[in-house]
This record gives C-alpha cells, structure tokens and sequence, in this order.
C-alpha cells in the first residue's frame, strides 16, 4: 500500500491540529461515526504500538458573555438529539471543574465523554505503524491529476510521473475540490488557515478539552498549553504549491483572548505558533464517498474534524475500496448531499479569501 503526500507526512493539518475528538453535538449526523471513532481511540496506543498521548477527560463548551450563552443554550437543543451525556452547566460548576477560568465566563456545555491527544505524536504513530506493516508513504510527492480510463480510476499523475492502481483513496482535504473538477465532480470545500500556539510548561490546570472565546485549549503531558482559533482566514489554494503563512495579526488575536479566557495565562512564556489549512464543507460535516463512475475511487474530507475522527473515517475508506461497503455509520455524510449546492456557494456566504471571520 502506498501513501502520497504533499510535504512531509501529515505536515498540514493532522500534525497541527489541535488535537481533539469531538462527538459532534453540533451535527447530530455525523455525532454515529464520531462515537465509533471514540471506541477506536481507546485502544489506538496499543493497536499502533506507539503512544498518542489520548486523555479522556471530557470536553467543555464555554461561554463568555450573553451572546456566546444564548447561542450555546439553542446548540444544547441540537446536542441532545445525540444519545451522547451532554449537561448545560452554570460558569461557577465550570470553574470548579477548571479553577484557571476567568470570572467572565457564564456557563456552557459539557460532556464526561470526548477527549483530546498529541497531534504530532499520533501523526507519527500512525506513519510508524504504517510502516511496520509493510506500507510506503512517499513525501514531497504533490498529486497533481487524478487519472482515469474507460469509466474507472487509473492511477495519479506527480511531480515524479504517473503511478497506476485501480484504487485510489482522495484524502487530500480542500485539494479534493481541485483535483476532482477536471472529472466533473463537485466537491464543496473552503480552504481555511487555521492558526496555532503553544506556551512553555506550566504546572497542571486542567484535563478537559475546552473551546470556548473562540479558542480551542488543551494542556499536553508536558504542561504545555495547545491553543488555536480565529479569526480565520480564507484562502485559495493552487494544487502542487504551499499554503500561505502565519499572519502575526491572526496570532496576536488569539493570545488576548486567551489571556481574557484564563487570565493565568498574563505570565506564560509563549513557545511558537504554526499554521495548517483545513477543509469547511458549507454543512461542515464530514464527508465519505464510493463514486460508482471512476470506479475504484473513494474520497473523504472532513470539515475540520479529521484529527478526532481518523480512525473511523480510515476503516470506512479501507472498507469501501475493498469491500465495496463498510459496516461504519456514513448513510448521512455522502457527497450527494450536495447535489443542489451551486459552484459559487462560498461567494454567495461571503466565505471569502482574505476575510476574517469568527
């Protein structure tokens, strides 16, 4: 088995995510696969035979002024049409599950469940264990051509020339657009530069995976305090070519409203900041597809949550190019979803390159 990749392995995204496992209170089609992704997690450090780093300790949704609390009371409602715990909690049962928590937080969301883990280890884990099983991954490797002969998949075309196999898994986030276009597929996806910060050890604060401000924040093993959020930035993308940069204003951002979130944060030494770009589909759930015409591809994105959902998402893919059908909960999440969406659906909602948004 061969894996392609752009740059080195799991250099965008994956590697730089924030490192959570929602189960997708948000889109209650797609809460099925997250949960069975959970079940695979628990397991994940023993079946790779490396660590991840996974910690479930639950995950907490928090609001910071009478906007943001009105919003997630009305999310609440959707979040319970999930067979998922979830309880709406006031700020101060909030504050006593994380001391670190600033005064201004009014309450939230939360969930026993869910959990969070080291992005780059488990991306290296995953490779090594890929491996150890005998695959190959290729790095610096930019599909540049999905191709195709007689109603069937062919192979890719790179850099280096073409590689020919009658199975081929597309896995290749806001790039799935690009490179599905030229067959005549609509694909609906956004590129977004999602920007991120680490600050040096700290002494423990809390275990939760916690969103709220605007922000995503976990604290590593090591102490460390992982953070990453908006305002985003929308991009374009060309297939072959890297990414824009971190924007320092983004950055700046993101440490005042951290220090707004957890005012603990006013004297921590900020260790580094990076940048990836991931997918929004306009429904912004993942999305897993067998195409009948080629025959032979499959294709998945997922809207951000690839991180938390990979090893659900990674057997549905296997499964569908093997099988021809897998036994993971993806009826709700096919690309025919969008039959009637319009192929400027993105200027239509403003999801426009260079606008910020929250």
């Amino acid at each position: 088995m061969l894996v392609l990749d752009a740059g080195a392995t799991a250099y965008e995204a994956s590697s730089r995510a924030t490192g959570y496992l929602s189960l997708r209170g948000e889109t209650p089609a797609e809460s099925p696969l997250a949960q069975e992704a959970e079940k695979l997690w628990d397991g994940l450090d023993e079946e790779l035979g490396y660590p991840t780093e996974w910690t479930q300790k639950g995950r907490i949704w928090a609001a910071f002024n009478e906007r943001e609390l009105d919003e997630l009371k009305q999310l609440y409602g959707t979040f319970r049409k999930t067979n998922v715990p979830f309880e709406f909690l006031s700020g101060d049962d909030l504050r006593e599950m994380m001391p670190c928590l600033s005064e201004s937080c009014l309450g939230g969301i939360w969930t026993h469940r869910s959990g969070h883990a080291n992005p780059q280890r488990t991306s290296q884990a995953f490779a090594w264990a890929f491996n150890d099983r005998g695959g190959e991954i290729r790095e610096y490797t930019p599909v540049l051509e999905i191709l195709t002969e007689g109603g069937k998949a062919k192979g890719v075309r790179t850099l280096q020339g073409e590689l020919h196999s009658d199975k081929l898994a597309l896995c290749a986030a806001a790039h799935n657009t690009l490179l599905l276009e030229p067959l005549g597929i609509h694909f609906p996806l956004a590129p977004v530069r999602l920007e991120a910060l680490v600050t040096t050890p700290m002494p423990p604060l809390f275990e939760q995976a916690f969103i709220g401000n605007g922000l995503s924040i976990r604290q590593t093993k090591r102490g460390n305090l992982h953070m990453n959020g908006g305002p985003y930035e929308w991009v374009d993308l060309e297939i072959g070519k890297e990414a824009a940069k971190p924007n320092t204003q983004i950055v700046r951002n993101i440490l005042r409203r951290a220090i707004e979130t957890m005012p603990v944060l006013k004297g921590a030494q900020f260790l580094r900041s990076w940048a990836g770009i991931v997918d929004m589909a306009p429904d912004q759930m993942t999305t897993i597809h067998k195409f009948d015409s080629p025959e032979g591809l499959v294709t998945a994105a997922c809207s951000g949550h690839g991180f938390g959902m990979a090893p659900a998402v990674g057997i549905a893919v296997s499964e569908l190019l093997l099988k021809g059908e897998t036994r993971m909960p993806i009826d709700q999440l096919s690309l025919d979803r969008f039959n009637k969406v319009s192929t400027d659906w993105r200027a239509k909602r403003r999801w426009e390159a260079g606008q910020y948004n929250t």
